[in-house]
């Protein structure tokens, strides 16, 4: 976060306190590199002098927003500069190409890598898609081929929430080859390149060629082999994440074998904290998963320790969602009973960072399904059962899982559930 933007000297000590307790004791933010000598931080952390609004902006140098709302119950006061600024600002930069390109320059000279990790991404809409047809159209290619173009990149934009960026056109590739679905990930990766060299290379080529360049189309190739994070490797990593939400996120995905993308589609409705239950629903091509169970430890760590986080941001962020201060049709309301509000780019890169550390590694969240799934056999569960839980078995198999809340059916998942799934939270 930016200190420059916030009025700090409207922040209250025992706000500023909060922020010091998080950034010295979960991010392990040592002195130094605050700026200041040990004993004059131990005079202010043991309460001998006030935090000062020098220190103070150093401390907002290793938060960001999302951060502070949850600590604090709502988002920092920002300087007198308003997001109607802002916005003249894009509207001038978008008809002077010349004020643009200086709007390029400072926000790289202020922003540096955040501005190019920002750029990394695209946002698509329908009218792309409309575009990318009529393109597709002029150059004579038949109505067949368009459609079944289409019907890939939406069956991609889907999972990925209509965002395109590096990490996560990868990991929506990688978890298909998981899947077995070899011949979709295949046609998946040529129509988004299709999509990228027809619609954005006219528009950016920097970062179509960034996108472009970031996944290989698909071939079938001998598995590597990686050796999957242990039981205790996984606790560890669980511990040592620096924010209750990736803790959260991370929990869903290694103690219910759920694909990565999956958690963000599902609603705070689809939560039952009652049965211990995450109501996943959907079907789509590849897709088949309808229920995660949770045990009842996580459940109350959920209800304890997540759901204040959650109902802290979306308290401190619902006015600014609503008000669509960039134009893109923003709807508050859908974003508001998400189940995981929080932005998955940077819990993303919190797990795979706290996981470099311990593993000495790169690390592809796709791990932890397949840790789930090999996990849950070596302790006798059959494989039908496995592949129920994880989104494999065929219709038949899941059809009761839809058509009734609970069920004889649920209870028996549920129970092999419990004696068996790894425990990794709490």
């Amino acid at each position: 976060m930016d200190p420059d933007l916030i009025r700090v000297e409207a922040v209250p000590q025992d706000v500023r306190r909060k922020i010091l307790e998080y950034v010295v004791n979960v991010k392990h933010i040592g002195p130094s590199e605050l700026g200041y000598n040990k004993t004059y931080m131990y005079r202010v952390r043991h309460g001998m002098v006030p935090i000062s609004d020098e220190l103070f902006r150093a401390l907002l140098r290793f938060i960001d927003v999302d951060e502070y709302a949850r600590l604090v119950g709502s988002a920092p006061q920002l300087v007198e500069a308003t997001p109607d600024d802002a916005v003249r600002v894009v509207k001038r930069a978008l008809v002077d190409k010349g004020y643009r390109n200086l709007l390029f320059e400072l926000l790289r000279q202020a922003f540096g890598g955040e501005f190019r990790e920002y750029k990394s991404s695209w946002m698509v809409t329908e009218r792309d898609i409309e575009e990318f047809v009529k393109a597709k159209r002029l150059r004579g290619l038949s109505e067949k081929t368009i459609r079944d173009e289409v019907r890939y990149i939406r069956l991609a934009l889907s999972e990925l929430n209509w965002v395109l960026e590096p990490d996560g056109v990868r990991e929506y590739l990688a978890g298909l080859a998981e899947e077995g679905e070899h011949y979709i990930a295949r046609h998946v990766a040529v129509s988004l390149k299709s999509l990228l060299k027809t619609i954005l290379k006219p528009r950016d080529p920097a970062l179509f060629r960034l996108l472009y360049d970031s996944f290989t189309v698909y071939r079938p190739k001998a598995s590597s082999h990686v050796k999957l994070p242990t039981l205790e490797q996984l606790r560890q990593i669980w511990a040592k994440l620096p924010s209750v939400e990736s803790k959260f996120y991370f929990t869903v995905l290694a103690e219910c074998g759920l694909r990565p993308s999956e958690p963000f589609l599902v609603s705070i409705d689809d939560l039952d904290l009652e049965h211990g239950v995450i109501r996943i629903g959907k079907v789509t091509e590849t897709k088949r998963s309808f229920v995660a169970f949770l045990r009842p430890e996580v459940v109350d760590w959920v209800r304890e320790s997540y759901l204040p986080a959650r109902e802290a941001l979306i308290k401190a962020k619902l006015d600014i969602v609503k008000a669509d201060y960039l134009g893109v049709n923003a709807n508050a309301e859908d974003w508001a009973r998400k189940l995981i509000p929080f932005d998955r780019d940077r819990l993303r890169k919190e797990i795979k960072e706290t996981a470099r550390q311990v593993l000495g590694r790169e690390f592809e969240l796709y791990e932890l399904r397949k840790f789930f799934a090999t996990w849950m056999v070596s302790q006798g569960v059959p494989e039908s059962i496995v592949n129920t839980l994880q989104g494999r078995a065929p219709p038949s198999e899941f059809r009761i899982l839809v058509e009734h809340y609970w069920s004889p059916r649920h209870e028996e998942l549920r129970q092999w559930y419990l004696r068996h799934a790894p425990r990794v939270c709490c």
